[in-house]
């Protein structure tokens, strides 16, 4: 992996799509991107008001799917399953193993708390920036 790669890991939310693009402002270097998002948002709910927030979130990562696809910037999403942190901590592991020399920056502007909680803590395993999109670096 040249050493000039830049893997962006951004966790899946409602307003992941107009995140996404923005912190292209902050980072114009992304390479590949990697959205990590609970399996429950690809699973039916019941209760409209918790349905309504999956369908948003799987709409807005498709739009992210659209954006990387129309930069030419390879994109992946990420299932997290209970409990979070190994889940987490096995795809950034996997994601590193496959690209020792990147950058690695984690976005965890959206997503659930514990998802973004979670790639906060993992995101020093990697020597990783943490960003909060619309409030610039957070560490």
């Amino acid at each position: 992996m040249p050493l000039d790669e830049h893997v962006h890991i951004i966790s899946a939310g409602e307003n992941v799509h107009p995140e996404y693009p923005a912190i292209f402002r902050i980072l114009p270097t992304i390479t590949q991107t990697y959205i990590p998002a609970d399996n429950t948002v690809y699973e039916h709910s019941s209760n409209p008001e918790v349905e309504k927030g999956r369908v948003a979130t799987r709409e807005a990562v498709a739009v992210v799917m659209e954006i990387s696809a129309s930069l030419s910037i390879p994109f992946s999403s990420e299932l997290i399953y209970q409990p979070v942190f190994p889940s987490v901590r096995d795809m950034v592991i996997t994601i590193h193993r496959g690209c020792p020399g990147a950058r690695f920056t984690f976005d965890i502007s959206g997503g659930s708390k514990p998802l973004s909680n979670v790639l906060f803590a993992i995101s020093t395993k990697p020597e990783g920036d943490v960003y909060s999109t619309f409030d610039q670096s957070t560490s």
